[in-house]
């Protein structure tokens, strides 16, 4: 936070929006990681439970968009403060769709239980640990509000996209060869476009980070471009 406000329970309400953005965050790197761990195990009982936990992730969200609607019509936050608060929105709307992703790649674990497709499976688990550490690093620097580290965590992206381009490759290599498990296939690339698109709801978490801190988009550049 830059300065303090004269109310001081204006502050205090801009922090615990954070302070709910950080509890989300963290449910939802929570259940990714399971993800990742259900798809190495074939773990269909922890899948299971990965689906049924995302109500969770739902009412958080919900908690913070009812916490940020009552701050806005309190406070009526302006330059900043008002970027905070809507960012704040923002991530949380992103992070409500990573955990659904997460969710989604635990129903796919079933579709791989009889299979074994080490090489595209090891391609796919490789993406959802990248997701993970990114998830992890990004509320980092929006605890910080570090922009060079959100920076950092978008263009780390650009890693995601190319496993998952040859992802794709691999893919196509088994199903030609292997035509009998095209349904395991299919749940296989399934899991690995929520890994990608997991990767760009992180980034848009990232680009809110920067908006806040500059007061406009982040378009791409370099963090060693950055002033």
């Amino acid at each position: 936070m830059q300065g303090e406000h004269i109310v001081r329970s204006y502050d205090e309400e801009l922090a615990l929006l954070k302070a709910k953005i950080s509890e989300m965050t963290k449910a939802v790197e929570a259940q990714l990681n399971r993800a990742v761990q259900a798809l190495i195990r074939r773990d269909l009982f922890l899948a299971k439970s990965i689906v049924g936990d995302d109500e969770k992730v739902n009412e958080l969200q919900r908690e913070l968009e009812s916490h940020s609607v009552k701050l806005h019509a309190l406070r009526q936050p302006m330059a900043r403060d008002l970027r905070t608060v809507i960012a704040g929105l923002k991530t949380a709307s992103d992070l409500e769709r990573i955990g659904d992703y997460a969710a989604n790649i635990a129903l796919h674990v079933k579709d791989l239980n009889n299979v074994s497709l080490d090489k595209p499976s090891g391609l796919l688990i490789r993406m959802g640990e990248i997701a993970a550490v990114m998830l992890q690093d990004v509320i980092v620097a929006y605890e910080k509000m570090d922009v060079q580290k959100a920076i950092e965590v978008w263009h780390r992206d650009d890693q995601i996209d190319s496993i998952y381009a040859d992802f794709l490759g691999e893919l196509r290599e088994c199903m030609t060869e292997d035509t009998l498990n095209i349904k395991a296939y299919t749940g296989l690339m399934f899991a690995a476009r929520c890994c990608e698109r997991i990767g760009d709801h992180i980034t848009n978490v990232a680009e809110n980070i920067y908006f806040v801190e500059e007061g406009n988009p982040y378009h791409g550049e370099p963090a060693e471009d950055q002033d």
